[in-house]
């Protein structure tokens, strides 16, 4: 589980994950990179739906992934944030 205040962050984070994952299917990435991305992606809806609290895992989730590409910040910055914008 992610902390009830964090919850609609991490949904956030998650969208800029895989949006950024698209575009990296459209620059043509490395397939070993986009795959890396993807097995990240994959891996955090789990962590919304375990038992234990697992936000701080989460947010190390996505540092990682930023750390590996520097373009991934914004879901860190989203997560940290955790304020949505209105939608359009």
């Amino acid at each position: 589980m992610i902390t009830a205040e964090k919850e609609r962050a991490a949904l956030w984070a998650l969208n800029a994950v895989l949006v950024m994952a698209r575009a990296l299917a459209y620059e043509t990435a490395p397939h070993d990179h986009l795959a890396d991305v993807l097995d990240t992606a994959e891996y955090l809806p789990l962590l919304l739906l375990h038992t234990n609290d697992e936000t701080a895992h989460f947010r190390d989730m996505l540092v990682d992934l930023a750390d590996r590409d520097p373009r991934f910040q914004i879901a860190v910055d989203r997560f940290d944030a955790g304020e949505l914008p209105p939608l359009p």
